[in-house]
C-alpha cells in the first residue's frame, strides 16, 4: 500500500513539474486576469488606451497590433473598465475579478454611436459571474459594517456561515476555517485560540469560497476558505500618508489605531499599529460577566515593490499579543450553568501569534500567467494559568456518572473542578508555489505547498480528590491531598509535515458553458497520518441572458493540526485522577465528500439573487469537546457527519450609493459515534460500532434557520457619512450534543438582535480632510441568548448584551 501510493504521489509530482517547466507564469489565489480586444466599428485597433481602476488601485495598458490586451495580477474585487482609442467614443464597462478567474472583456467602440461593452467570464466555475458560494466583501462593505472590528462576524454575514460560541464562524456544517492572507497560507489550531486571525481594520478586502473550492486549497479543514488581502498598491503621488484613531465605549472598551502608508517610487510601504481593550472579552456563563477582560495589540508590516516591468516582491509580518481573563460562574443556582466557581478564580490566558511571508510574483511576457513563490513562516504560543488552588474548590454535576443525573453510591452527585496549568508552542515553516497560463480557451494551474510544523507542549492537572487506583470510577475512601493534588503529564514534542500537489483547469468550452475540473494530492505525518487524492469538478452553464446553473463535486482531505492532538488525560468524570492513564492517539484525518448546484439571478445593472443546494458527507469528523470545565477545546473524531441544506443570496448596490443585503440559511447538521481521542470521554460514551447512522444527532452549533440583513445608507458630501442597521437571526442550538446528560432535549430559544453602524469614512491619502467619526452598537435592543448549555460535552455561554464604541480618525 505504501509503495502504491508513493508512486501515484510521483507520478503526480512529475507531471506537476512538467507544467511547471512548459507553462512559464503562474498565479496567485488572490489575483486575477483580465484581457480581451478593442474593436473600432469592428476592426481590431492597436495601441488604444486601457484604463482598470477600483478597490483603491489603478492599472493601464494598451492594445497590441492585434487590439489585444491584457493585464495580470489583479486583485480579487469590482472594476471599472475604460477604453480609449483616437477618433471613437470612449467605452466603459465593470467587471468583477475573482482570484483564479480569467475575466475577457470586449469592448467595441464606434465613431458614431455609443455601444455596450460584453464581459465574459471565463476559466472559472461560473460563466456571467462568480458561483453563489464564492463571496467578496470590499473595503467599502468592511468599512460600513457593524461587524468592522470583528473578522468572525464579517464573515457570519454570508450564506451558508452559522455564528458559534466564542464568535467562531461554522460553515457548511463543521468546524474549520482556511485562511489565506496577502497569497500566504496561515494555519489555525481549533483547540486553544480565542483572538482573531488579524485586525479587519488592516483588511482591504476578503473573498471567501463556501463551496465550489478548486483544487489549489487543501489539507486543513475547509468548512469555507479565507483569502484577506491587507494592503493594494495605489496610485497615490509619492509621499506619507496616514490616519490616527482613538476610541472609547460601554464595558470598558477602549482601542487606539494608527495607520500609515508610504508611497515612493515603485515601492509601497503600510503599518497598522493598534491595541484594545474590553471587559467583555468572552462568551460568559452568566448574564452579566464575572473576570471576563481581555486585551489585543496588533502590529502589522507591509512592504511591496515593483522590481521591474514583470517582477514584484511583497513582504508581510504580523505580531499579535491577545490576554483573556475566563469568565465564570459563582452562582450555585444559576439556572443555566450548573459548573460553579469559587468568587475570585482568575484563570487566564495569553496568545502569542507572529506570522511573515515574501511574495516573488512574475507575469509572462505576453502578460497571460503568473509566476509565485511565497515562502513563509508562523508561530503560534498559547500559556492556559490555571488559579489551581481556587479551581479545585469549585463544583460540578458528575456527568459521567452511571444513570446521571440520578447518581447512585459511590458515585458522588456532584465533584470538585480540575484545575488545568498548559503551555504550547508550534512553529510552521512551509512554502507556496504556482504556476498559471491563460491559453485560448483554458486556464492551467499547477502548484505545491509543504510546511513543517514543530509542537511542543506541557499541562499541569490539578484535582480536590483523586482516586488513581481505577480511571473513570471512584471508590472511597478518597485520597485527599492539601490543599489539592496535581499530575503533570509527560511534555510532548511531536514533528509533522504537510505536502499538497494540484493540478487544475478552467475550460471555457463554449460561451455559455465553463468546465473547471483538477485534481489535489495530500499527505500528512505527525501524531496521525495519511494522505488522499481529491478529485474537483465543477460546471457552470449559462443561458445567454441573466441565468447561470452551476453544479459542483469536491473532495477534501483534513488532518488536525499537531498542538490539537494533546497528551490529555481522561476526563475527570468521576473523580479519577490521570497518573494511570495512558491516552492513545487514534485521531483519523478527516474525509470529505461535497457536492452542490444552485442558481445565479441578474435581476439588474448590480441586483443579483442565488440560491444553492448542498451536502456533505464526512467520516472521521475533526469535532471539538469542551477540555475538562475549562473554555478549551479537544479535538476528537465523529466516526461519520451529514450536512445539507439551501442557502440564499440577494444583494444590491444602488445608483445612489445605497446598498443592501440579506442572506439566510436553512440546513441540517448531524454526527454519531466517537471514533478517535476516545481518551477524552467517559467510558461507554457513544462507543464505535456498526449503527452509527441510526445514531446520527444535530452538531451542537446545528442551527436549523440563520439569516442576515443589512441596509446601508450613503449620504453627505461626496457620500463620505454612511448608516447600516444589521438585523440577524438564529433559530437556536440544540440543548445536548453526545453529552452523557440524557435529561436535556430540544434547542435553546431562538434569537434575533440589530446592529447599527453610523459614520463618515476618512482613508489615508493627499486628499483625505476632515474628521473620521464610527459609532457602532451592537446589539441595540440588548438581546441576550443562551448559546450552550453545560452538559458534559459544552460549558454554558450566554451572548453579549449592547455595546457601543464611538471613535474618532483624523487623517495626517
Amino acid at each position: 500500500m505504501l509503495r502504491s501510493f508513493t508512486a501515484a504521489a510521483a507520478a503526480l509530482l512529475l507531471c506537476a513539474s512538467i507544467l511547471f517547466i512548459t507553462a512559464q507564469p503562474a498565479h496567485a489565489a488572490t489575483t486575477g486576469l483580465i484581457r480581451g480586444t478593442v474593436t473600432v466599428n469592428g476592426k481590431p485597433v492597436a495601441h488604444a488606451g486601457i484604463v482598470v481602476e477600483g478597490e483603491g488601485s489603478r492599472f493601464t495598458t494598451t492594445t497590441d497590433a492585434d487590439g489585444h490586451f491584457v493585464l495580470a495580477r489583479i486583485p480579487f474585487g469590482t472594476y471599472r473598465v475604460i477604453a480609449i482609442a483616437k477618433g471613437a467614443h470612449s467605452l466603459q464597462t465593470f467587471v468583477r475579478v475573482i482570484g483564479g478567474q480569467v475575466a475577457t472583456v470586449d469592448m467595441p467602440l464606434s465613431t458614431h454611436l455609443m455601444t455596450i461593452a460584453k464581459t465574459v467570464v471565463s476559466a472559472h466555475a461560473g460563466v456571467a459571474a462568480a458561483p453563489t458560494t464564492v463571496n467578496q466583501l470590499d473595503r467599502s462593505t468592511i468599512q460600513t459594517s457593524p461587524a468592522q472590528d470583528n473578522l468572525n462576524h464579517l464573515i457570519e454575514t454570508l450564506p451558508g456561515v452559522v455564528k458559534f460560541s466564542y464568535g467562531e464562524p461554522v460553515a457548511n456544517g463543521f468546524h474549520g476555517i482556511t485562511y489565506n492572507i496577502d497569497g500566504a497560507p496561515l494555519p489555525l489550531a481549533t483547540s486553544s485560540n480565542f483572538a482573531q486571525v488579524v485586525d479587519p481594520q488592516t483588511i482591504d478586502s476578503m473573498e471567501v469560497y463556501t463551496g465550489s473550492i478548486p483544487a489549489e486549497f487543501g489539507g486543513d479543514r475547509m468548512g469555507a476558505v479565507v483569502n484577506i488581502i491587507t494592503n493594494r498598491p495605489t496610485d497615490a503621488p509619492p509621499g506619507v500618508y496616514g490616519t490616527l484613531s482613538v476610541g472609547g465605549g460601554s464595558q470598558g472598551g477602549f482601542d487606539t489605531a494608527l495607520d500609515e502608508a508610504s508611497h515612493f517610487g515603485s515601492s509601497d510601504l503600510f503599518l497598522s499599529l493598534d491595541s484594545s481593550r474590553t471587559n467583555r472579552g468572552l462568551d460568559a456563563p452568566t448574564y452579566t460577566a464575572i473576570g471576563d477582560a481581555s486585551s489585543t495589540s496588533n502590529q502589522f508590516l507591509r512592504f511591496i515593490t515593483q522590481l521591474n516591468a514583470r517582477d514584484s516582491l511583497a513582504f508581510d509580518y504580523g505580531n499579535q499579543l491577545s490576554q483573556f481573563q475566563i469568565p465564570i460562574n459563582t452562582d450555585p443556582n444559576n439556572p443555566y450553568d450548573p459548573i460553579v466557581a469559587v468568587a475570585g478564580t482568575q484563570d487566564t490566558q495569553r496568545e502569542y501569534n507572529r506570522f511573515t511571508s515574501l511574495n516573488f510574483t512574475q507575469t509572462s511576457r505576453d502578460g497571460n500567467g503568473v509566476f509565485q513563490v511565497i515562502p513563509w513562516w508562523r508561530s503560534a504560543r498559547t500559556d492556559y494559568n490555571g488559579d489551581l488552588a481556587a479551581d479545585v474548590l469549585g463544583t460540578q454535576p458528575n456527568f459521567g456518572c452511571p444513570g446521571y443525573p440520578n447518581c447512585t453510591a459511590p458515585f458522588p452527585a456532584t465533584v470538585n473542578n480540575v484545575g488545568l496549568v498548559q503551555n504550547q508552542y508550534a512553529s510552521y515553516v512551509g512554502i507556496r508555489a504556482s504556476d498559471f497560463r491563460a491559453v485560448g480557451h483554458h486556464a492551467w494551474k499547477v502548484g505545491i505547498d509543504i510546511d513543517r510544523e514543530n509542537a511542543t507542549a506541557a499541562q499541569l492537572f490539578a484535582c480536590y480528590y483523586v482516586d488513581c487506583k481505577s480511571p473513570g470510577v471512584s471508590t472511597p475512601p478518597y485520597v485527599r491531598a492539601f490543599p489539592y493534588f496535581g499530575a503533570a503529564t509527560t511534555p510532548q514534542a511531536q514533528a509533522g509535515t504537510n505536502t499538497g500537489i494540484y493540478a487544475e483547469d478552467r475550460w471555457h468550452a463554449s460561451p455559455n458553458v465553463v468546465l473547471n475540473y483538477g485534481l489535489r494530492y495530500d499527505h500528512s505525518t505527525g501524531y496521525v497520518g495519511g494522505w488522499q487524492f481529491s478529485p474537483r469538478i465543477g460546471l457552470s452553464v449559462s443561458d445567454g441572458g441573466r441565468n447561470v446553473f452551476h453544479t459542483y463535486y469536491g473532495r477534501f482531505y483534513a488532518a488536525p493540526q499537531l498542538e490539537d492532538v494533546r497528551s490529555a488525560c481522561s476526563v475527570f468524570a468521576a473523580q479519577s485522577g490521570c497518573a494511570n492513564t495512558t491516552p492513545v492517539y487514534d485521531l483519523q484525518p478527516e474525509r470529505d465528500a461535497y457536492y452542490e448546484m444552485g442558481l445565479d439571478h441578474t435581476f439588474g445593472n448590480n441586483f443579483t439573487g442565488s440560491v444553492n443546494i448542498f451536502t456533505k458527507s464526512v467520516v472521521n469528523v475533526l469535532d471539538t469537546t469542551q477540555f475538562l470545565n475549562t473554555p478549551l477545546f479537544a479535538v476528537f473524531n465523529n466516526a461519520i457527519g451529514r450536512d445539507s441544506g439551501v442557502e440564499f443570496r440577494l444583494k444590491d448596490r444602488l445608483e445612489s450609493g445605497d446598498s443592501w443585503f440579506l442572506t439566510s440559511t436553512v440546513s441540517g447538521s448531524y454526527a454519531a459515534c466517537v471514533s478517535g481521542s476516545t481518551f477524552l470521554f467517559p467510558p461507554g460514551t457513544n462507543p464505535t460500532n456498526t449503527s452509527c447512522v441510526s445514531q446520527l444527532s444535530p452538531e451542537d452549533h446545528d442551527e436549523t434557520v440563520v439569516s442576515t440583513a443589512a441596509y446601508t445608507h450613503r449620504f453627505g458630501n461626496a457620500r463620505q457619512w454612511y448608516a447600516t442597521l444589521q438585523g440577524d437571526y438564529g433559530s437556536g442550538f440544540p440543548v445536548a450534543f453526545e453529552s452523557v446528560n440524557t435529561n436535556l432535549v430540544g434547542r435553546l430559544p431562538a434569537h434575533t438582535t440589530f446592529d447599527l453602524a453610523l459614520g463618515r469614512n476618512v482613508n489615508a491619502g493627499p486628499k483625505a480632510h476632515g474628521l473620521g467619526v464610527a459609532l457602532i452598537v451592537n446589539n441595540l435592543l440588548n438581546h441576550q441568548y443562551v448559546i450552550k448549555v453545560a452538559n458534559g460535552f459544552n460549558t454554558t455561554q450566554i451572548a453579549n448584551g449592547r455595546t457601543v464604541m464611538l471613535r474618532l480618525t483624523t487623517p495626517f
